[in-house]
Parts: structure tokens; C-alpha cells; sequence
């Protein structure tokens, strides 16, 4: 009961997936010294996107880019997106659609 006398995998590439979490958030930053910086006002994010969403540009000069990553997601709604190790552009947040948002799980082939 339970055991295989064999296994027949259906694909060459498995998934695989690590827990990466959500961060951390704080409510006060901190300086170089650890003390609290004074004045601090969190600006909010623009809503419903988080750094690690997978986005393609649908729009814009930028039109053909599928499948990367928000490197860095501003209040005002212009994101910074990494399209290669050497390559960082900046699009609107009308030019963008999700294709996957962020959980808290890398996910990769093997």
C-alpha cells in the first residue's frame, strides 16, 4: 500500500520553487547609525503593483518586451523593469500588463 514499483516523469524540466517571502516592512527607516530618522513620510506605492510582478510592455517604445520582472515600482506609477544584467528601462503603468504577481515563491526551471 503506497509503494511504486516504478515512476514515469511526464516532462524533462521541473519546477522548481523557493519561498522568498515578502520582505520586511518597517514603519520608521533608520539611519547609518540606527537611530530613527525624523520627518519620514511612507509615499505609497502605486496600487496593486509590487516589485517581482511579471509584466510585458503591451504599449509604448518599448512595446515587444515579454515575460521580466519590477526591479523598482514608484508612487507615481513608472516602474524601473531589468531586460538584461546591463539594461534597466523605465515604462508607465498604462503601458504594462501582468502576466504573474508576486506571491512569495521564486519560481524556476531545473
Amino acid at each position: 500500500m503506497g509503494l511504486l514499483d516504478t515512476l514515469e516523469l511526464a516532462t524533462t524540466q521541473p519546477l522548481l520553487i523557493k519561498s522568498t517571502g515578502h520582505g520586511r516592512s518597517q514603519v520608521i527607516q533608520i539611519d547609518k547609525y540606527g537611530f530613527l530618522r525624523k520627518g519620514y513620510k511612507v509615499k505609497r506605492p502605486a496600487k496593486d503593483w509590487k516589485t517581482g510582478d511579471i509584466v510585458n510592455v503591451v504599449r509604448g517604445k518599448n512595446a515587444p518586451i515579454r515575460g521580466v520582472r519590477l526591479k523598482t515600482v514608484r508612487a507615481k506609477g513608472n516602474f524601473d523593469i531589468r531586460v538584461n544584467p546591463e539594461k534597466v528601462i523605465s515604462v508607465s503603468r498604462n503601458h504594462i500588463q501582468a502576466v504573474h504577481r508576486q506571491d512569495g515563491f521564486s519560481y524556476s526551471f531545473g
